[in-house]
């Protein structure tokens, strides 16, 4: 019996077709030929059929299907294998796995011989893989994989075929190609080159400037180095594009034939913001003593595996299996800067899954006690790779100790938190407070607390005073108006975080009369469902909440849903429970998505038609692609109803929310307001300040506190919280006082949100951004390039583009900036103190040769160097020289001050001494 699933679902036998049934069996089949040869559990079984809301008799079900199937195919091909089935398939019986040997058998086979075996492998597709099969589950993403293995494949053929020289008859397809995945740079790559090949060099240039034109219009982006680099190579018409120039040639011009790609070298050590997460399965032992060791192994190792599966969900990843248990980092190998919220949210996942396994192992083997406890901690890591030469990052000290010893402390069924995680995440998620915990290892008790759950939405607190946004309200104001007169527009709130975006959308709110409809979503940095900032805004409208039964999700939808349409409850229904998975009607056919759109489309006019209706999405920046679509498809009814589309975002021309708002500004700018919210001035932060700590507050501390912050509240807000939490900051008489200086610290939240910031950078640019946090806030870009290499040009404009970096001034030199104070001590913060001396060191030695004729410009900052890589002496001489110069320009206490500087250094041995 043969399959093919590069296409729809087929099962033969011999040359007849084997009716496989309905749309379940269909998927079932289709989730165990994905995995043809291995064990797929029966849970994930129920995952890909029926999603996150399986029916009660669910497993039965899949029984009834496994049945069903086994009587259409051959015997002993459709096997029961706990935890689930396992289903028999010789390699060349299925597509894909043919397909999967023929493009290995192609990598290593001679060019001609390689371009033959791809295109045998591509002939085997006959459409979207699984076409007429719909997942519920995991399975969804694995089959757009195929696709993109698909298309990489048909790269790969044409990179063959165009060094066999056979470009003349490539162009066309090529064309079809960039037509079809139009933001594929390869395939523009491959068609400039083409056309260049067969004597068309115009057509070349002109292809480059139609990619060009569509990526600017469209996306906001200049075209990567790679196409840069072959239009230079057009112009010049570079013997390296000629046919017969090997592939790695053609792609870079400029390189030696026989060089070999470079490997860009893995990240060294540093210090990061990590949260940690141990789990592991209570239970075990018994089932040890009640089964064999081959079932104990399967049904572990199922759990184990959905573990992971939820560390993974959540943009975790898993760094070590131990024995029944998982350890998980978030934050390694990228920060975000919501790395707690996710290990919180992977951890209730994991009590979910575990807990429904747990219920099925407590049937099957009536072992009652099977559960999971789970250990979170956040805090600073070392990070890097473990033993010489391994690719494996781990992450080590006490932060990773500590979350490991909560899980041993946690009881069955339980999560237990350390405190700098529940402190973040107080505003999110509910805590029980537990005593003070002794944990092994440690001299100290450990504050921790129990994690409840995520908070229900609830009153809405009373709001501060806006401060320094006397404009912005203005124009917020307006907006209210003119969609009072029923006049439907958009507004755009944009601005780096904690700039004020949501503050901004929470005063949007109480200024608008009772009458108006609100609805609001927040898009997921982690994923989530695709469209989820519009399920979320429906089931609030709705009153629905996750884990809801399916009747009563059913019920409340009908009952708000079916008088808002009136007579014909078809227009919307179908479409609208295709979103909130569940059964309302039958639909009017369709693709799935555009059917669902079109149903959301009309719900929102339906509503704006009762009033005006205010739909608010935050943080579009993070949005799926679906997201974006559904967001342009409802431009459509501001031109027709009274409805206020807001959406938050930040500058990041990558995204989606990016490339929503350059089709507002092109197509809806005479519906459309532009908020993009800037620092706030020093004497409005100053009032923030009064507000969040009433009293006086000493001057100079409240003047360092405001500088520091840079008119950001949010890092105002930080700054404020880590001084009193940290016992720095207290009342003395009417006055807030304290001794440590606002400047020595980088509060933990703020530092995951501006790592995180970094991290999205490729190699190249972060490690330049490290280079230049040594330098100092601003640095001037002759001893960058001095430090790091003279080919950093590429990646200081990668830094720039990502608004990382400012140009301070072009004259006499180049002299660039961080954008924030904080930013650059943040990429400092990750430096280990060996990196750091050793960078300090090769900073002070290249502005000695760079301005060696002029260091009496530069002593302080040499000290300065010199006294941070460890080189005390040799600051300690500049300090001197430095404080003659005072001396001689009559600036005597300057000179006092400098001396004074130099005897520190002497008795400390080092550390930060002024720059």
């Amino acid at each position: 019996m043969r399959f093919r699933i590069l296409g729809p679902l087929e099962a033969l036998d011999g040359v007849r077709s084997v009716r496989l049934g309905a749309s379940k069996p269909r998927a079932l089949l289709g989730a165990l030929l994905l995995h043809a040869n291995e064990v797929v559990s029966t849970t994930r079984l129920m995952d890909e059929l029926w999603g996150e809301q399986p029916p009660a008799t669910a497993a039965k079900l899949v029984q009834g299907y496994v049945h069903a199937l086994r009587k259409q195919l051959d015997p002993d091909t459709l096997v029961t294998q706990a935890p689930g089935y396992l289903l028999r398939v010789d390699p060349e019986a299925l597509d894909l796995l043919e397909f999967q040997r023929l493009t290995r058998e192609a990598r290593v086979a001679p060019a001609a011989r390689a371009a033959e075996l791809r295109r045998e492998a591509l002939e085997l597709w006959r459409g979207p893989p699984l076409a007429d099969v719909v997942f519920e589950g995991p399975a969804r993403h694995e089959v757009a994989q195929l696709s993109e293995l698909h298309l990489a494949t048909q790269i790969e053929l044409l990179e063959a075929e165009l060094e066999l020289g056979h470009h003349p008859r490539l162009v066309g397809e090529l064309e079809m190609l960039v037509a079809a995945h139009p933001y594929q740079e390869r395939l523009r790559e491959l068609l400039m080159l083409a056309l260049y090949r067969s004597g068309r060099q115009a057509e070349a240039l002109q292809a480059y400037k139609a990619a060009r034109r569509m990526l600017s219009e469209e996306l906001g982006l200049e075209p990567g180095q790679a196409l840069r680099e072959l239009e230079a190579a057009i112009l010049r018409q570079d013997d390296a594009l000629s046919a017969g120039a090997s592939r790695s040639t053609a792609r870079d011009p400029g390189a030696s034939v026989s060089a070999e790609p470079a490997t860009p070298p893995a990240r060294g050590d540093e210090l990061r913001p990590v949260t940690a997460l141990f789990a592991d399965i209570v239970g075990s032992t018994a089932l040890g003593e009640r089964l064999s060791p081959e079932d104990v192994k399967a049904l572990v190792g199922e759990c184990v595996t959905q573990m992971s599966h939820a560390v993974e969900e959540y943009g975790g990843t898993v760094q070590a299996y131990e024995g029944d248990g998982i350890c998980a980092y978030f934050g390694v190998p990228q920060a975000h800067e919501d790395d707690p919220e996710r290990a919180a949210r992977t951890a209730l996942r994991i009590h979910e899954v575990v807990g429904q396994y747990a219920h099925d192992i407590a049937q099957a083997w009536a072992i009652p006690d099977f559960a999971v406890r789970v250990g979170i901690n956040t805090g600073r890591a070392g990070v890097g790779p473990v033993g010489v030469g391994s690719p494996q990052t781990v992450a080590l000290g006490d932060t990773v100790n500590v979350a490991a010893r909560l899980q041993s402390t946690a009881s069955p069924g339980t999560i237990v938190v350390g405190e700098e995680t529940a402190r973040r995440l107080a505003h999110r998620f509910a805590f029980e407070p537990l005593h003070e915990l002794s944990l092994k290892g440690r001299d100290e008790p450990v504050r921790a607390s129990r994690l409840v759950g995520p908070i229900r939405a609830a009153t809405r607190l009373r709001l501060r005073a806006l401060v320094g946004r006397e404009s912005e309200l203005a124009r917020l104001r307006a907006v209210v108006n003119d969609l009072e007169a029923g006049r439907g527009q958009v507004l755009l709130l944009l601005g780096e975080p904690g700039i004020g975006k949501t503050r901004m959308l929470a005063e949007l709110r109480s200024t608008l009369p009772g009458h108006v409809t609100w609805l609001e979503g927040n898009s997921l940095s982690y994923g989530g469902l695709p469209s989820w900032p519009f399920i979320d805004v429906l089931r609030r409208w709705l009153g629905i909440e996750q884990g809801d039964a399916e009747i009563v999700v059913r019920t409340r939808a009908r009952a708000r849903l079916g008088p808002l349409f009136g007579d014909d409850p078809r227009r919307a229904l179908p479409g609208l429970g295709r979103l909130l998975r569940i059964e309302l009607g039958q639909g009017a056919g369709g693709a799935e998505g555009s059917e669902a759109r079109r149903a959301y489309v009309a719900w929102i006019e339906a509503l704006a038609g009762q009033g005006p209706a205010v739909l608010a999405v935050e943080d579009l920046h993070w949005a799926h692609s679906s997201t974006r679509e559904l967001a342009e498809d409802l431009l459509e009814v501001t031109e027709r109803a009274p409805l206020l589309l807001v959406a938050t975002l930040r500058r990041d021309p990558d995204s989606e929310g990016w490339r929503f708002r350059t089709r507002v500004l092109t197509e809806f700018s005479h519906r459309t307001t532009e908020l993009a919210l800037d620092p706030l001035s020093p004497a409005a932060a100053q009032e923030i300040l009064g507000a969040l700590l009433p009293g006086v507050v000493d001057e100079a501390i409240g003047e360092e506190l405001v500088a520091r912050a840079e008119g950001n509240p949010l890092y105002l807000e930080e700054l404020l919280r880590a001084l009193l939490e940290s016992g720095g900051l207290e009342r003395r008489h009417r006055t807030w006082t304290t001794t440590v200086r606002p400047s020595l610290l980088l509060p933990p939240a703020l530092e995951n949100l501006l790592v995180a910031r970094i991290d999205r950078l490729a190699d190249g640019p972060r490690r330049l951004a490290q280079v230049a946090a040594v330098l100092g806030r601003e640095f001037p870009v002759s001893i960058l390039e001095r430090v790091a290499g003279d080919d950093t040009q590429d990646d200081l404009a990668a830094l720039l583009r990502a608004e990382i970096v400012r140009e301070l001034r072009r004259y006499p030199e180049l002299v660039c900036a961080f954008r924030h104070g904080l930013l650059q001590e943040a990429v400092l913060s990750s430096l280990t103190p060996a990196r750091r001396r050793e960078l300090y060191g090769a900073v002070a030695s290249a502005v000695e040769e760079v301005y060696e004729g002029a260091l009496d410009d530069h002593l302080e900052r040499l000290a300065h160097y010199h006294a941070q890589s460890g080189d005390i002496a040799t600051a300690r001489d500049y300090l001197g020289r430095a404080a003659e110069r005072a001396d001689a320009l009559g600036a005597g206490s300057r000179a006092e001050d400098l001396r004074g500087r130099a005897a520190r250094l002497e008795t400390e041995g080092g550390g930060a001494s002024g720059s």
